[in-house]
């Protein structure tokens, strides 16, 4: 069983922490057309089709939580996890339903699935939350974890072309070429995460509106060749990092999974590229 086939997810949102949560919701509000109250010592950021709950802690992902389709395949999710021995711990979320969990992964990162409280709508600037990315020291049980437990599906691999070893594995949840991934690297955190607008004019306007404020692009704008998605990034005020993306395949339910090289082209096809290490 898949989560794409039978309980298909999206990322719905981010639970950030931050040495100043203050500072970090004013610049997602001012810069992402969020809405923030302060809600049990919690920001709780609302849009359209991006939200994100910030709390005070060291900087860095406290957990994504994906939104199911509905109560069946939340449901369908906790019997399959039940059956695989993951460990569910229920959750309070001001963002999604009661009966929403979390699990922890073999290094111990949190993933959190529930139901939406309000469905998702169009925003005036169009960036849909979309993906989270992590590096991580054990790839390969990592990425074994969240396929045969969770149910994620691998849609593309970029693998060393000296030592054969994987590098990156992208893993869908939907059809949409991922909503999680995760790099092989020397440390154990967050990498960036991720808005999906609609075309390159976005891009432009996205562009455009981070300039008015002075926020500088650090990668891109280029194309990835896994998802095959045009991007930039830049950062926010704790040094994460956040991707502005368009275009993003779409993966047919019964693919097979690619292997790109890992360099600078398959990462960034237009020009240099940021090479995890």
């Amino acid at each position: 069983m898949s989560m794409q086939s039978h309980s298909p997810a999206q990322l719905h949102h981010l639970h950030i922490t931050s040495p100043d949560p203050d500072a970090l919701a004013r610049f997602y509000s001012q810069n992402m057309d969020l809405q923030a109250s302060l809600e049990q010592d919690r920001h709780v950021l609302r849009g359209g089709s991006r939200a994100a709950v910030m709390s005070a802690g060291p900087a860095g992902l406290l957990y994504p939580a994906y939104a199911l389709r509905d109560a069946a395949a939340l449901d369908a999710l906790a019997t399959r996890l039940a059956r695989n021995g993951v460990a569910m711990q229920g959750i309070d979320d001001p963002l999604l339903q009661a009966g929403a969990f979390s699990i922890a992964d073999p290094q111990g990162r949190l993933t959190v699935y529930g139901l939406a409280r309000a469905p998702r709508q169009a925003d005036a600037m169009p960036a849909r939350l979309q993906h989270a990315v992590f590096q991580t020291t054990q790839l390969d049980e990592v990425v074994r974890f969240y396929v045969e437990q969770v149910g994620f599906t691998v849609s593309d691999e970029g693998v060393d072309e000296e030592s054969g070893r994987v590098m990156v594995v992208f893993l869908r949840s939907d059809d949409e070429h991922h909503s999680l991934a995760f790099f092989r690297g020397s440390r154990n955190e967050w990498d960036h995460h991720c808005y999906e607008t609609d075309e390159w004019n976005n891009i432009r306007d996205w562009g455009d509106r981070f300039a008015r404020f002075r926020i500088p692009i650090f990668f891109g704008p280029g194309r990835h060749g896994p998802g095959n998605n045009l991007f930039f990034m830049v950062t926010d005020p704790d040094g994460n990092r956040l991707e502005i993306s368009a275009e993003l395949d779409r993966v047919a339910i019964d693919a097979t999974p690619g292997v790109w090289p890992h360099n600078e082209y398959t990462l960034n096809s237009w020009g240099r590229a940021w090479i995890r290490t």
